[in-house]
């Protein structure tokens, strides 16, 4: 479906005095109603995500339970002699990916929508608003929760887990190269039993203090056990 007619851009300010920014705010045919919305490619350029985009807004929608014609509606064109396809989300859809990327610019961006339910939408009564804080309290957790127990290793925490296994091996192997090879697959056979892993940089980034305490506090008994 395509974009509605934008409304007048609102902008946001980011830290560390950058140039303002802003996202474009649509109307939208979502759940039969035309509802405010913004390009999820806009808000993942904003963001600054790695990610290809694509595989960004799939994971997020099949992670999070976003439901098509309900949360997002898509737009196809063709770029060149390609066919994309865009997402357009619902505000509250684009809070929530933003409250997920867990980023200075996303929240900056979630304050932006924020902003621009407040000029659209009637005053709210004092007990609907605390009901609300409090419903937005709870879904903020459960992100959190869920973000946190799945957030994998970043490179610099592979690179320091193998740093720490490199030390215990050569600690004991010293010039021994037979040794060393046979110590490198130890620990490794012993770390992904510890944490019950199929390879040892699937290791959550929550336990990444508890993986390198692992690999230091290896003992000899544990190695030739």
């Amino acid at each position: 479906m395509a974009i509605g007619t934008p409304l007048t851009p609102l902008k946001i300010k980011i830290t560390k005095d950058k140039k303002m920014e802003l996202i474009t705010i649509s109307k939208t045919q979502i759940n039969g109603a035309e509802v405010n919305s913004a390009n999820s490619r806009e808000i993942y350029d904003y963001l600054e995500v790695v990610t290809p985009y694509s595989m960004w807004i799939i994971r997020a929608i099949e992670r999070y339970d976003f439901i098509d014609g309900i949360d997002f509606t898509t737009h196809k064109f063709v770029n060149g002699k390609a066919t994309q396809i865009d997402y357009i989300v619902t505000l509250d859809m684009a809070k929530e990916l933003c409250m997920v990327s867990d980023t200075i610019k996303g929240k900056e961006t979630r304050k932006y929508f924020i902003q621009v339910e407040k000029q659209s939408q009637r005053v709210l009564s004092i007990p609907e608003q605390i009901q609300l804080i409090a419903q937005g309290n709870q879904i903020i957790d459960e992100r959190l929760t869920i973000l946190e127990k799945t957030k994998k290793l970043e490179y610099w925490q592979e690179k320091s887990l193998q740093d720490a296994k490199n030390a215990k091996v050569y600690s004991v192997a010293h010039d021994d190269k037979k040794l060393a090879t046979v110590l490198h697959r130890k620990i490794w056979s012993l770390f992904k039993k510890q944490f019950h892993l199929p390879r040892y940089s699937e290791l959550p980034a929550i336990k990444y203090e508890e993986g390198i305490s692992y690999l230091r506090n290896l003992s000899l008994a544990d190695l030739v056990a």
